[in-house]
């Protein structure tokens, strides 16, 4: 491709060259004529080379340097051997890298045909165009996915991020990039660099940790005299993105395997003897403390025998009737959970707890737990004679709000901590039912009966829930409530325990709702990179977007580009509604130009979304009579663009009010960038098979070459 002026010199001269020329020209693609291979010469380039490379044609054509310099180093040898040995009336399609003299990294689309110069020698007719931001598209999403794949395995969080500097310098045009967290430094240089330069531009984004203490940074650096593009931007922050995300599931890996070790080492250092049983009954779990208890032998606990170990068991019991019809009992009564008390011919009283186990709410079996409370009897009369200075303990603590109650459910006793979290005085309350402390309105209904019932028939119960306070504010809390009984076994009443969890549970809802709108962005983008035409990405992104943000009605402008004017493009209404009742809606809608509704009109203007609480206070124009028979209440327009230029808008309508909220307007805006990124994708592609059409033309109107 190197070389001076040759035979094609008058090419661009010839009248349909000149009508190609002006064309790619105002498509901003380079035309070329060359000698393939790594000395062939450039014949003739088309002034748009200027804005892909950033040099002259006559530069190009006069220095037989300047072409090898500007390809990536790591793409050269392969650019050049796959020029050798083309055939006459062939084609060559390839991508590569080229660095700009402005130090910028583009990737090239670079499509030819081949055929033959006057003398009999080959000639490449092609073209280039620039596909950085597809080709950067692609290897950020190839990077997110090794990111995750790493996650799921026992690997380090530098073994997870081993690989992000790297997409982030094949991502960018930067020489270097270095991710760093805490003491840890990954670095990764661009082959034709050395070190991470010192004097030059940077670009960075930090990460948010899990740990407050900890930071993490994600850093772009340039050569010297290089000014950061703009669109390098997107690339440190998606990477610190990343970080916070891997260094966030790593430390919950951590944590659980943490907990999981403290729980197994809790089971063996706990005084209750543990066994579990699958829902054949057959023994699947157990600790040393249940062989001690009733001492068994390991082996035959091993062996997972319950019916050796059940007779073991018996022959150690005053009444072995009562064990087994417990037993049999709760083998019928699987969700029931148990409590009672043996006696064993040693004159050991053992306290025996069961209760199922659950998974995904269903019971899979039994947990069974024993505990020696020989000398807890022994103790229970001085128990009994310090429940005073427990009394008064538990009266003075704040966190939890702690009631007696009697079998009745109405309140006997009361804390501080129940005086601050329901905000009842002690003498409006006492004597009253606890019924007071839960709504009234229909869902709730029957819920303080449901749980004393529980309590009262199998021991406690327990949930979480709204609960509402003395002035009416509602708030979220766990509730348990305990039977109480003496040492005969007679009710004594209901012991309440209730915890104000209001901040937990909205923290779980935000972590809920932002997975909720990663995984949406994650449909968008998807659905948008593999889709073949605007309507495919649509089907699936609007279907998508409307679910996560409620919206029941969404409508799509979209830009034609043979008369340059914003158009009709699809209308989305959710599947469980009526088409039919918004049918003069979207009339209205199509009938009006979009330059004269208020929503899209100031989507367009602004360039950004417009959120409207309540459509009634817009102008009353075009549509808003109709929309509001339709009962649209809110709405919101989102702008679609290609670099800056507005090609369309995207609608949402709600029937309920929908006040701003950052997590929809995070997927409508990236629905917008996608589609946008759809709309320039195809533009491209009609680009490209025009030119291929065009330049075919025009190799048959000139002089055949071979």
């Amino acid at each position: 491709m190197y070389g001076v002026e040759g035979p094609f010199g008058d090419w661009a001269s010839r009248p349909p060259a000149a009508v190609a020329a002006a064309l790619t020209q105002r498509l901003g693609i380079a035309v070329y004529v060359a000698e393939p291979g790594p000395a062939g010469r450039w014949l003739h380039v088309s002034p748009a080379i200027q804005e892909v490379l950033g040099v002259s044609p006559a530069a190009l054509i006069e220095d037989p340097t300047l072409w090898s310099s500007l390809v990536h180093p790591d793409d050269r040898d392969a650019l050049m051997g796959s020029e050798v040995g083309l055939e006459p009336d062939s084609r060559a399609r390839v991508d590569y890298r080229v660095i700009r003299p402005d130090g910028r990294v583009l990737w090239l689309l670079d499509d030819a045909v081949i055929g033959r110069s006057p003398d009999g020698e080959p000639v490449m007719d092609g073209y280039l165009v620039d596909i950085t931001s597809q080709r950067r598209a692609e290897r950020m999403m190839a990077g997110q996915a090794r990111v995750v794949e790493g996650l799921t395995g026992r690997t380090s969080l530098r073994e997870v991020l081993a690989g992000l500097p790297g997409v982030c310098v094949e991502s960018a045009s930067a020489v270097a990039c270095v991710l760093e967290i805490a003491a840890e430094r990954l670095v990764a240089l661009r082959s034709d660099v050395d070190a991470v330069p010192g004097d030059g531009a940077t670009l960075s984004a930090d990460a948010v940790l899990p740990d407050s203490d900890a930071t993490g940074r994600v850093t772009l650096y340039y050569a010297p005299g290089v000014a950061p593009p703009a669109d390098d931007r997107v690339v440190p922050e998606w990477a610190a993105g990343l970080l916070s995300l891997a260094a966030t599931r790593l430390a919950e890996r951590e944590r659980a395997e943490l907990m999981y070790a403290q729980l197994a080492a809790t089971l063996e250092s706990t005084v209750d003897g543990i066994v579990v049983v699958d829902r054949h009954d057959r023994i699947v779990g157990h600790n040393t403390r249940f062989a001690q208890l009733w001492d068994l032998d390991p082996a035959v606990l091993a062996a997972g025998d319950t019916a050796a170990v059940t007779s073991a068991i018996l022959d150690r019991l005053e009444d072995p009737t009562a064990y087994l019809a417990a037993v049999h009992h709760l083998a019928g009564n699987p969700e029931e959970t148990s409590v009672d008390e043996l006696r064993t011919r040693d004159g050991r009283a053992l306290e025996r707890y069961s209760l199922p186990q659950r998974i995904d709410g269903l019971p899979v079996g039994r947990v069974w737990s024993f505990r020696d409370v020989t000398e807890t009897r022994r103790l229970q009369a001085e128990l009994r004679e310090r429940e005073a200075s427990l009394d008064r303990l538990v009266s003075q603590v704040t966190d939890y709000a702690i009631l007696n109650l009697d079998a009745e459910g109405r309140v006997a006793s009361w804390n501080e901590g129940a005086a601050r979290i329901l905000r009842h005085a002690e003498s409006a309350v006492l004597g009253v039912s606890y019924e007071v402390f839960f709504p009234d309105d229909a869902p709730e209904f029957g819920r303080a009966d449901r749980l004393l019932h529980l309590a009262l028939t199998r021991g406690s119960s327990r949930e979480e829930g709204w609960f509402v306070r003395q002035d009416g504010e509602r708030f979220w809390a766990a509730i348990v409530l305990t039977a109480l009984r003496d040492d005969q076994g007679r009710m004594r009443g209901v012991g309440l325990v209730l915890q104000d969890v209001s901040e937990r549970r909205t923290a779980q809802l935000a972590l809920e709702r932002r997975a909720r709108t990663l995984a949406t962005v994650g449909t968008i983008a998807t659905a948008a990179n593999s889709a073949t035409s605007i309507g495919g990405a649509l089907d699936t992104a609007l279907l998508a977007v409307c679910e996560h943000g409620d919206w029941q009605l969404a409508h799509v402008y979209l830009l034609d580009d043979e008369s340059g004017t914003l158009r009709h493009h699809a209308w989305h209404v959710a599947p469980d509604l009526d088409a039919q009742r918004f049918a003069a809606f979207i009339a209205a809608t199509d009938a009006t130009s979009p330059a004269d509704l208020p929503l899209p009109a100031a989507a367009l203007e602004q360039g950004r979304t417009v959120w409207v609480s309540d459509l009634a206070a817009m102008a009353a124009v075009g549509r808003a009579h109709a929309g509001t028979a339709a009962g649209l209440v809110s709405g919101s327009g989102v702008p679609v663009l290609v670099g800056s230029e507005r090609v369309g808008v995207l609608e949402f309508f709600s029937t309920t009010p929908r006040p701003f909220d950052v997590e929809s307007d995070l997927v409508m805006r990236q629905l917008g960038t996608q589609l946008g990124r759809v709309v320039e994708r195809e533009r491209a592609e009609r680009r490209s098979a025009s030119l291929a059409r065009s330049v075919m033309r025009l190799s048959g109107d000139t002089p055949a070459l071979g």
